[in-house]
């Protein structure tokens, strides 16, 4: 650099008098031409300064350089193998921390399979035990629905103790069965044990709450309860218990009947007709026709229902269809007390007492032995009948009356029958 500038130097000196001959300046421009060349020699020298200064400025700051280079090459190469000696430590540290973390995790495996294995062996036993559970429930279950057809047997041949003793072992085989339950309070209630009616039907709709047949059953319950009680708040609170009951179950089966093919509404009926509600029975007693046309029950009781209001053209009526129907149904079955009842009802009403004997011995044979009221209301149907008839008509069944509660007498040890 500093050659370069004394170069530049020389080459301005020498080029001043060469310019000074071209331009051959007049005598009084000489002096003006000597001071600029003086001039230009002055900033020849500071230049050539600067660049010396210069120079030296970079040869320190290469001095600078060429050492710091120097020990660079020997930090850098020492720090190089301090960063080595420190991550090897760190490394030896990790891998033995990675070895204990491997051994702690094989351990906790280990542990945790022990665990699931074992978690799993009392899984299986329960599943197992479970199963054989299962088993012997779907056994037992199976087993005591093929008794229910056997218990139905034992009471349409109307074998009431017989029909509950095998309701009962079904329970046991299927304790939390509401057809079951439902079953042994229908008989308990036919053979007359309410209490024991009433505990099985409620116990089935606390199992099936929605069970129709089983409300209608307990409504029908409370009626018979009630109707035991002496008048008062507490039989009519029973009483409308029994009617929740079975407008409950009508509403929501409407075609609904019991386990004697008869429609609940006549229970209904005869609810409201012991009440006075008359309008009411007949109502109700119309809808059991609709729903069994072909049972005598719901007509036999319209018949008299007719009567009560002065109708005695329509229970004539009546009563002719109930005797049509009744006879179709004893030939049908000839063990069907309670269509042997309505045929001596209507024969009665009829006028027709030449067939009456014949009639009542066949109620006399069919009458369930376990029903304690099956007499008892054919005595309470026709003594309604008697007081709606003529003196000598009246006279005739209240024989009839009196025949059937001597009946009662010979066969149940009981006095007389309540009418």
């Amino acid at each position: 650099m500093r050659r370069l500038c004394c170069l530049a130097f020389f080459l301005i000196v020498l080029a001043v008098p060469v310019l000074a001959q071209d331009a051959t300046p007049s005598p009084p421009d000489l002096q003006t031409a000597v001071e600029r060349a003086e001039r230009a020699a002055a900033d020849a020298e500071r230049a050539s300064e600067d660049a010396r200064k210069a120079i030296d400025l970079a040869n320190d700051l290469l001095a600078l350089f060429q050492n710091v280079t120097a020990v660079a090459g020997v930090i850098i190469p020492l720090l190089a193998v301090v960063a080595g000696i420190v991550g090897i430590g760190r490394l030896n540290s990790a891998q033995r921390d990675l070895e204990e973390a491997r051994a702690r995790m094989e351990t906790e495996l280990t542990a945790t399979r022990e665990r699931f294995e074992s978690a799993l062996s009392e899984r299986e036993a329960e599943f197992e035990q479970m199963r054989s559970q299962f088993k012997r429930r779907t056994d037992n279950a199976t087993l005591a629905l093929s008794l229910l057809s056997v218990g139905e047997s034992q009471y349409k041949s109307q074998d009431f103790s017989g029909a509950i003793d095998i309701y009962e072992r079904a329970l046991e085989l299927d304790h939390d069965n509401p057809i079951i339950h439902y079953r042994l309070g229908y008989v308990y209630t036919q053979s007359g044990n309410l209490d024991d009616a009433r505990n099985e039907l409620t116990r089935a709709l606390e199992i099936e709450p929605d069970f129709p047949h089983a409300m209608a059953a307990l409504g029908y319950v409370y009626r018979r309860i009630g109707e035991k009680m002496p008048k008062g708040i507490e039989r009519d609170m029973i009483l409308n218990q029994a009617e929740s009951k079975l407008l409950q179950a009508l509403n929501a089966s409407p075609k609904l009947v019991d386990d004697d093919g008869e429609s609940w509404w006549g229970s209904l009926g005869g609810l409201y007709r012991r009440r006075g509600q008359i309008e009411e029975a007949i109502e109700a007693y119309r809808q059991a026709a609709k729903v069994t046309p072909k049972s005598s029950y719901a007509f036999s009781n319209l018949a008299l229902l007719y009567m009560q209001q002065s109708n005695r053209e329509a229970m004539i009526d009546t009563y002719k269809r109930v005797e049509q129907l009744a006879s179709g149904e004893v030939q049908a079955d000839v063990d069907n007390y309670w269509a042997y009842a309505d045929l001596l009802t209507a024969k009665l009403a009829l006028g027709k007492y030449d067939e009456v004997e014949h009639v009542l011995a066949s109620v006399f044979q069919t009458v369930p032995s376990d029903s304690p009221y099956a007499l008892e209301l054919l005595v309470d149907t026709l003594g309604r009948l008697a007081a709606v008839m003529e003196p000598d008509a009246a006279a005739r069944i209240q024989r009839v009356i009196e025949r059937i509660r001597q009946h009662i007498v010979e066969t149940k040890g009981v006095e007389s029958a309540t009418p």
